[in-house]
C-alpha cells in the first residue's frame, strides 16, 4: 500500500481494483459529491453522488460496496489511513476547481511549468503541489476569501473598504439561493464525514 510520495509507486489500484488515478478523475469526484445542484440533497441524491464518485474512481467495475467507499475516502485524502479532520470552523468555500479554474491553470504554471491542461498527474501529485501554491494568483485569492472580520481591522478604512471590494469580487458565487434547515445541515455534514473529505 502506498506510504510515502518520496519512495512509494504511485497506486493505480485499490485493493486490486483499477483506478482512474489522474488529477482529473479527483476534481471531477470532488465536484460530483458537492454538486447538490445536479443531485439533489436526499439519501437517494446523496447516494447519487456517491455512486457517481465510484464510477469515476473504478472505471472497470464496482469493487463492493464497503471497499468501494473506503477506496474513495482513501483517494480523496491521497492515501491517508486516518480521516484528516480539516480545521474549517465556518464550513465556508474558499476555492472551487470551477470558479479558480483559471487562477488554478496559471499558477501551475508560473510556479511548476506544469502545463495542466497537456500534462498528466496522478492526483496524489497534484494535491502536494496544490497545496503549495503560495505567492500564486490562486492562493492570494483564498487568502483574501479567508480574511476574517478580526484580520480586516488593522488596515486603514480605506484599504478595508478596498479589500472588501475585492473579496466581493472574488466570492464564491453559489449557483443554489438555498438556506439550508439546521436538520438539512447536520444531515449534509453526515454524508460529507461518510465520504470524508470535508
Amino acid at each position: 500500500m502506498y506510504e510515502n510520495i518520496l519512495l512509494d509507486i504511485l497506486p493505480k489500484e485499490y485493493e486490486g481494483y483499477l483506478i482512474n488515478y489522474s488529477f482529473r478523475t479527483g476534481i471531477l469526484i470532488s465536484q460530483a459529491l458537492s454538486d447538490i445542484e445536479t443531485f439533489k440533497d436526499d439519501d437517494d441524491g446523496r447516494m447519487e453522488r456517491l455512486f457517481t464518485g465510484f464510477n469515476l474512481l473504478f472505471g472497470k467495475g464496482l469493487p463492493p460496496f464497503k471497499i468501494a467507499l473506503d477506496g474513495l475516502k482513501w483517494f480523496m485524502s491521497c492515501g491517508a489511513s486516518e480521516n484528516k479532520e480539516i480545521n474549517n470552523k465556518d464550513n465556508n468555500e474558499y476555492f472551487s476547481f470551477d470558479a479558480d479554474k483559471d487562477r488554478l491553470f496559471s499558477s501551475f504554471m508560473v510556479k511548476y511549468g506544469i502545463n495542466l491542461n497537456r500534462d498528466d498527474l496522478h492526483f496524489f501529485e497534484f494535491i502536494a503541489l496544490f497545496n503549495d501554491l503560495s505567492k500564486t494568483s490562486f492562493r492570494n485569492v483564498v487568502d483574501l476569501r479567508q480574511m476574517s472580520n478580526k484580520e480586516l481591522k488593522k488596515f486603514s478604512k480605506e484599504d478595508r473598504i478596498e479589500i472588501l471590494k475585492q473579496k466581493k469580487y472574488f466570492a464564491i458565487k453559489k449557483t443554489l439561493n438555498n438556506k439550508f434547515t439546521e436538520e438539512q445541515t447536520k444531515s449534509i455534514d453526515k454524508f460529507d464525514k461518510l465520504v470524508g473529505i470535508y
